[in-house]
């Protein structure tokens, strides 16, 4: 009898290279747990753990109030791994009244798409340019964008979205870079033959949002 060989998991390859991952400099303004330890970061997508019509694209995720969160996740794989499916503990965690505020809007538009009962993880993923956490987005670069170059191809082929949404510019003009579109010009991103269309977002925080 021959044996058949084991058929790899994109998606738990993904989430494991993501999780240990250790590759950008401290400069960016990324922490540790302990010395020697993997930044604080999220997963690579959080929300569907397949394929879904929505994916979000942010800058990366604040280490603010939220400090526990992020020790939870990187002591334990199994919290860094549930919060990629959207749960946190036994709640959801991208939510309509959730307690990450940043993602009131995420939902509002999933909300309004699918109805007000629509889960976000039956039809939309989040993801960001950089997976590590920092404070604010000062201290990332902007000419360079090394997690994104290292992850969002097999991010975008694992969601294999309809719409790219970037919440805010910085992700849209990686986007219309990467594209070579011309400002105001609607574009769309193909990678290895699936194809979305690429659309900008305010930012939750903005002033368009509040008023």
């Amino acid at each position: 009898m021959q044996i058949q060989p084991k058929r790899s998991n994109p998606q738990k390859e993904l989430l494991r290279d993501v999780y240990q991952c250790t590759q950008c400099s401290e400069r960016y303004g990324f922490t540790r747990p302990e010395p020697n330890k993997p930044y604080f970061k999220f997963p690579p997508t959080i929300g569907a753990e397949g394929q879904a019509d929505l994916l979000f694209v942010g800058i990366n995720p604040r280490k603010t109030y939220n400090t526990e969160l992020f020790k939870r996740l990187m002591s334990d794989e199994d919290a860094f791994l549930s919060l990629a499916r959207n749960r946190d503990g036994q709640q959801a965690y991208i939510i309509r009244g959730g307690k990450e505020r940043h993602y009131h809007h995420h939902m509002a538009i999933v909300e309004a798409l699918y109805g007000k009962d629509a889960k976000f993880e039956d039809h939309a993923a989040v993801t960001e340019l950089f997976l590590c956490a920092t404070t604010d987005s000062k201290t990332l670069p902007r000419d360079v964008n090394p997690c994104a170059e290292r992850y969002f191809d097999r991010v975008f082929l694992k969601v294999r979205p309809k719409v790219v949404i970037c919440v805010w510019k910085t992700p849209f003009d990686y986007f219309r870079n990467r594209c070579g579109a011309r400002p105001n010009q609607d574009f769309r991103l193909t990678i290895q033959g699936h194809t979305a269309a690429v659309i900008l977002s305010p930012h939750p925080n903005s002033n368009r949002l509040r008023n």
